[in-house]
């Protein structure tokens, strides 16, 4: 079992004729090689990855972003007066991560996870028999899944392991609560997904990552220079269809339509689930069914900006509450940068309850969990920004997850190309790294690769 590490379009004669008529793909500047034409579609890192290696290797790349910004769920945010990161924050792993060689000359903060305070419903610390009780609590649960799994012929929700070994360990309502409470955090919240939705089987599948975790108390966005440097990127230009043939590609987008040889889509799993983008012909069965079984759910922030702080030293504020998944944890920021801002999460199903609330609703539900900890003569927070990543248009969601069904060869199908013409990237190709930055980024770099072959 994977340890928990808690990381947080033309068609028929038209497309002939529209080659020569069409915007070429630019060379970049000092390149004379355009006999190579390719589009890339997504200026997130692993679109902008990708791109990069294809422009090094002499190749004419425009790359088409449907948002006006490049990073695509890397995406910081400044206007509280710090940089606060909406979308990735950690380099998971240090040790042989491509995203960390990026960042070898930026500042960065190693992130320990063992400094963490809990509290249960009524505000009070856990004791430490009680803090004892979650953590050997939660190792059997692990333990109970996997003795379940090595004996099933078929899939099943995680929950169909997790909540009869909950039960069996915990009890009382409160030591049931408190599990709860774990459970939601450690896997939930790592996998973006709730276990009623996540595979017994083969949900934690993937490498483990070593050499710590860290953040950049700068801003995330502080490595998407590098990559996007020199390249043609064409922004709030949505891809509407894309079009595959032996004699070429076309890419048609709302704004734009372009011809080329070669075409690398990297647009997230739950765009391509809605549908939004048209292929002809249509994607193989294949690499369609892989899109529908595998999942992608909902991880969801809310910065709260407070005068002065007054909350625990630890890292991590965990809360058990009576509805499972409000609220659970909060990120001290104030322990990595020195700003004085909490950090809320919600995953899956709270997640999308909050989803359709105001932000006024959103941020005094916060509080209020906050205040049955900290006392209602708690400040009040002078600024507040969130995150609605299943609304997003052009994500529909944080990252992927082994839903129930799936399996990880259904991470190979994505990521297979069609024929010579229509290849795949980002995070939810990688089979060893999904979910991840440093799995996009690597998807991409080997999808330019395989271009290039």
């Amino acid at each position: 079992m994977r340890p928990i590490t808690r990381r947080r379009w033309l068609t028929g004669s038209a497309a002939l004729a529209a080659s020569t008529l069409l915007p070429r793909c630019a060379t970049p500047q000092g390149r004379s090689d355009s006999s190579l034409r390719i589009v890339v579609v997504g200026a997130g890192i692993a679109g902008l990855g990708a791109a990069r290696r294809l422009v090094d290797a002499g190749a004419s790349v425009v790359v088409v972003e449907a948002r006006d910004r490049v990073g695509g769920r890397i995406w910081t945010d400044r206007s509280l007066g710090s940089p606060l990161d909406l979308g990735a924050s950690w380099i998971h792993g240090t040790t042989g991560n491509p995203v960390a060689a990026l960042a070898a000359d930026l500042v960065t903060v190693p992130v320990d996870y063992e400094s963490m305070a809990r509290y249960d419903t009524d505000g009070k610390p856990l004791t430490d028999a009680q803090d004892a009780a979650v953590d050997r609590g939660f190792d059997a649960v692990l333990e109970a899944v996997e003795r379940d799994r090595d004996t099933r012929d078929g899939d099943a929700p995680l929950a169909s392991s997790t909540g009869p070994a909950r039960d069996a360990i915990a009890r009382d309502a409160t030591s049931r609560r408190l599990l709860d409470a774990e459970i939601n955090t450690a896997i939930e919240h790592e996998y973006a997904a709730s276990v009623e939705s996540l595979s017994v089987l083969h949900y934690d599948d993937g490498e483990d990552e070593s050499g710590g975790d860290v953040i950049f108390p700068g801003g995330y966005d502080a490595i998407l220079p590098t990559l996007a440097a020199g390249l043609d990127l064409r922004l709030s230009h949505p891809v509407t269809r894309i079009e595959h043939r032996p004699g070429g590609c076309t890419v048609v987008t709302t704004e734009e339509t372009f011809a080329c040889d070669r075409v690398l889509v990297t647009l997230p799993l739950g765009v391509l689930k809605a549908g939004v983008v048209q292929f002809a012909p249509a994607l193989p069965d294949r690499k369609a069914n892989a899109i529908a079984r595998l999942g992608f759910d909902v991880l969801d922030k809310l910065y709260l900006r407070f005068d002065r702080v007054f909350w625990d030293d630890a890292l991590l504020i965990g809360r058990a509450d009576a509805i499972t998944g409000r609220w659970a944890e909060f990120l001290n920021l104030h322990a990595l940068t020195a700003a004085p801002v909490l950090v809320g999460f919600n995953a899956a199903a709270y997640a999308r309850t909050m989803q359709a609330r105001s932000d006024a609703e959103v941020v005094a539900d916060a509080v209020a969990t906050l205040r049955s900890v900290y006392g209602p003569g708690m400040p009040t927070p002078t600024g507040m920004l969130r995150t609605r990543w299943g609304a997003d248009e052009f994500a529909r969601g944080s990252y992927s997850h082994l839903a129930v069904g799936s399996t990880p060869g259904d991470r190979d199908a994505l990521a297979a190309s069609v024929g010579d013409r229509l290849y795949f990237a980002g995070e939810a190709t990688s089979r060893s790294h999904a979910a991840t930055t440093h799995g996009a980024l690597t998807s991409g770099r080997a999808a330019a690769d395989a271009m290039l072959r």
